[in-house]
């Protein structure tokens, strides 16, 4: 049977992998660089082909039943010789019987063995959500023990893959260092942009590792080849128009289905909130138990409404729900927000009622929001759809942050904690089970919304990449960060992983890949969710990493410049400026970058604006972070003035940081509060704030 024969009929029947030589012909077929070799049924094949491509060689035997060969013992290295290929030939036919008496051995590979060098491992992965992911890491105990690999989304780029390699602890020894030469980094790229067209070629591919590669001599060797096969399967949901949410996120009339007098029932919350925050529009309460709810005349069900309804917001118990679907449809409602839980996410009867749901509403055309949704808040339309603990809040201050969340408990949360912190929001989003509206779709709608500059997400999962990525690209068109908080970062997958790049490749590490190659930023912990929203609401965008840093204090500067340099973030010797800042600081202060005025600042404020001025203006600065440290009133005053007046008057981003007690400078707070500047209380925080700056920056250059 020839090999081109086996490697059609290995992909045709679909096994769960295939065997080293099959995969190796597959690569051979992309002009990647597979170690020399050949399938051999007997020991004078494996000798005259051993002699044919020269000593020494590597055996190993070939069998679909057994997955780790070096375990079974049938991989025998460094064979020098004829007899020894012999020898090799017999135990590991051998070993392959005591391990599985019952496997089909194939034949034996006989491949010539790579000379020495530096090893790296390439790896593919399929995530069922977003296809392939490529995985370049160090080899040996590097890649898995000391977690030092990178991932992109595929196809990959070539600056995709210059980054991946940049990113690797291991790059100075890629680079070369030391006097020594590095690795043909054409030949990573070449193999890169082959690993691209095989998946295309081959989609049902769910896992590869190439491992190791060896690099030698500007060579390259692919030693070893696994491919695991799944299915064949089309990915993403059914598409449906999104023009109906303009009724739902503002509508002109609303009907709340399960309104009530009892402000502890949730139907009642919801309702009391529409009416205090005085909603514009028409207001429908629905209970056929009640003639009239706070003023407003009540109807029994939605169909004696006399008027046209935008929105039907339905908050009754879960198994009322399909028959006020029925309502929805005749009414010619075709917006609702589905409060009501008890579907999917309580089991097998639940998902049933969820599906009785959404054949209603692709009966009636109705776009759904829910189940199990907490609504949408509009502060700066006065329309609260939403029935949040959050908005028992007395100050709901306005703002530019779309909100979208997975959970609505959390969103709620954070939404109450970024009132408290000044932060306004232009929509706030709870999307409940996504029956039918997901995350994606308000992403979608709120790139579009002219109340909106800073999308930010609490997100659990992803449901359809293609869709999420037209998402994220309207966004980054309209130059709108999707700020991405992803929980489950340490789940564990419940499969068996049977590939080096299947266990490093956990889920996590997926989402972050995918994020990058989308255009969403993913922010870190939920500390910096508010922080980072609100600073691009606040903040221009820098044009580099070159981070000029202004402080009070000598320690100050040195903490600043270590986690600058721990972001990638450069603090760049000062030229021109260094002179004129020498000029305006005292004697003992440091007028190279970073710069420190020192403790004279309390006794002339002034000097600072001057200063910062300096150093704003100077060309190859991008962006400033001041820290400040104990300063008090007046003088911190004078500082914040300084501060905001040059923040106004520059095209950079300056980002304010203070150790300090706010008790002490009461009046300097005031001004920071009263003119939008967020401070932030620790260098931890103003460095990261900076570095997500930058990041954006680059992915809108990208």
């Amino acid at each position: 049977m020839s090999l081109n024969h086996n490697v059609s009929v290995a992909v045709e029947e679909q096994p769960l992998f295939l065997m080293e030589h099959e995969g190796a012909q597959l690569l051979k077929e992309l002009g990647l660089p597979v170690a020399q070799s050949l399938l051999v049924k007997t020991k004078q094949e494996a000798v005259q082909y051993a002699q044919r491509i020269g000593y020494p060689v590597v055996l190993k035997g070939m069998s679909r039943d057994i997955v780790h060969k070096t375990e079974a013992g049938i991989v025998k290295i460094n064979v020098r010789n004829a007899e020894e290929v012999e020898a090799a030939f017999t135990e590991i036919m051998e070993n392959a019987s005591n391990y599985d008496n019952k496997a089909n051995m194939a034949g034996i590979l006989v491949q010539k063995m790579a000379p020495k060098g530096t090893e790296l491992i390439f790896g593919v992965k399929k995530d069922p959500v977003f296809g392939h992911q490529l995985v370049i890491g160090f080899g040996g105990i590097f890649v898995e023990i000391m977690k030092d690999f990178a991932m992109r989304m595929m196809p990959v780029s070539i600056k995709d893959i210059e980054e991946m390699l940049q990113e690797l602890k291991t790059y100075p020894i890629i680079k070369g260092y030391r006097g020594q030469e590095g690795l043909n980094q054409e030949i990573v790229a070449d193999i890169c942009l082959g690993l691209n067209e095989l998946v295309k070629q081959r989609p049902e591919i769910e896992e590869l590792d190439l491992n190791p590669v060896i690099f030698s001599d500007q060579d390259a060797f692919i030693c070893d080849v696994r491919i695991l096969l799944g299915e064949k399967k089309e990915t993403g949901r059914k598409q449906r128009s999104l023009e109906n949410l303009e009724k739902m996120i503002n509508p002109a009339s609303i009907a709340v289905v399960g309104a009530s007098a009892n402000e502890k029932k949730n139907g009642g919350r919801l309702f009391r909130y529409l009416v205090e925050n005085q909603f514009p529009g028409k207001l429908y309460p629905i209970n056929p138990g009640a003639s009239e709810i706070k003023g407003y005349k009540a109807y029994p069900t939605i169909r004696e409404v006399p008027e046209d309804i935008d929105l039907a917001c339905i908050i009754v118990e879960a198994k009322s729900v399909p028959q006020v679907m029925e309502d929805c449809i005749a009414k010619g409602v075709k917006a609702v927000i589905v409060y009501s839980s008890g579907f999917a996410e309580i089991g097998e009867e639940g998902k049933k009622l969820q599906e009785e749901l959404m054949n209603l509403a692709e009966k009636g055309n109705i776009r759904v929001l829910g189940p199990n949704s907490i609504g949408i808040a509009s502060p700066s339309k006065n329309i609260y759809t939403a029935f949040g603990a959050a908005l028992e809040s007395k100050v709901k201050p306005l703002g530019n942050i779309g909100f979208i969340s997975q959970s609505g408990a959390m969103g709620s949360a954070l939404l109450s904690r970024a009132w408290e912190q000044s932060a306004g929001f232009s929509r706030w989003v709870s999307v409940g089970n996504e029956a039918d509206l997901t995350t994606t779709d308000f992403i979608e709608i709120l790139a579009e919304d002219e109340l909106t500059k800073v999308i930010t997400v609490f997100m659990e999962g992803i449901k359809d990449v293609k869709a999420f990525e037209k998402a994220t690209s309207k966004a980054l068109k309209a130059k709108k960060p999707v700020l991405v908080f992803k929980t489950g970062r340490s789940a564990v997958g419940k499969k068996a992983v049977q590939s080096h790049t299947g266990s490093i490749a956990g889920d996590d590490a997926v989402y972050s890949a995918a994020f990058q190659k989308l255009g969403a930023l993913r922010i870190s912990s939920i500390d910096e969710i508010i922080d980072v929203s609100r600073a691009f609401t606040v903040q221009k965008l820098p044009k580099g990493n070159r981070i000029g840093v202004l402080t009070a204090s000598g320690g100050a500067c040195s903490v600043i410049a270590d986690l600058c340099s721990e972001k990638g973030l450069i603090v760049p010797e000062l030229t021109e400026s260094s002179d004129k800042i020498k000029e305006l600081i005292p004697p003992f202060g440091s007028a190279q970058n970073p710069v420190d005025v020192t403790a004279e600042v309390i006794a002339k404020p002034e000097m600072f604006k001057k200063v910062l001025q300096t150093l704003a203006e100077d060309q190859y600065i991008d962006g400033v972070i001041v820290m400040l440290t104990t300063n008090a009133d007046p003088g911190a005053a004078v500082i914040a003035e300084a501060i905001m007046e040059v923040q106004r008057e520059q095209d950079k981003p300056i980002v304010v940081g203070r150790l300090g007690a706010d008790g002490i400078a009461p009046k300097a707070m005031a001004l920071y509060e009263e003119g939008n500047l967020p401070v932030y209380a620790s260098p931890e925080q103003v460095v990261s704030i900076m570095n997500y700056l930058v990041k954006y920056s680059q992915l809108l250059k990208n």
